[in-house]
């Protein structure tokens, strides 16, 4: 009997070390999917906390100025009729370790309903991890190549590949 309760709990404790994955591959797409649910429920501030933090400090004002920014940005959408209603991540490109930093792109999905139907577009995320896959902090490439992305930020590594985004697709209005 206490070999089977010995057993019994070194199987569960086993099973909760899976359970916690620090796989970088499964980490940076629950970020990547968690950072888009953030920007659909409007919780800017979390949203914000995603992005990479030299790209909040390069930015005059900062954190604040962000969120008041992406506030307007989305209000002025919503006037003129469109809304965020869905992002997600695809899958992760191959992982580049550079100064002990994991880095990756990402491809992101995003749907708005906009007066003419659903739009769908796609971009690249570079996904940069500090501390082997834990956290992951994420910049929109926005079409940039790797060399403008460099110039902005040197520490992305040369090995990381940006392809082109797809055209956007609408689903017209029924």
């Amino acid at each position: 009997m206490r070999t089977l309760l010995t057993l019994a709990i070194i199987t569960l404790g086993y099973s909760f070390s899976f359970a916690q994955t620090t796989d970088p591959k499964t980490t940076v797409k629950k970020a990547a999917k968690d950072m888009g649910t953030a920007l659909v429920k409007k919780d800017y501030r979390s949203f914000i906390k995603t992005t990479y933090p030299s790209a909040v400090a390069a930015t005059e004002g900062g954190e604040e100025k962000l969120i008041k920014d992406l506030q307007t940005q989305i209000a002025q959408m919503e006037k003129e009729g469109t809304t965020v209603i869905a992002l997600w991540p695809g899958e992760p490109s191959k992982f580049v370790d550079t100064a002990g930093e994991l880095q990756c792109t990402i491809p992101q999905k995003m749907t708005m309903k906009i007066p003419e139907g659903k739009l769908t577009t796609e971009t690249t995320l570079i996904a940069l991890s500090p501390d082997k896959g834990k956290t992951w902090y994420f910049m929109d490439t926005a079409d940039r190549s790797i060399r403008k992305m460099r110039e902005m930020f040197p520490n992305i590594s040369s090995k990381l590949i940006i392809p082109k985004s797809a055209e956007p697709k609408l689903e017209p209005n029924k």
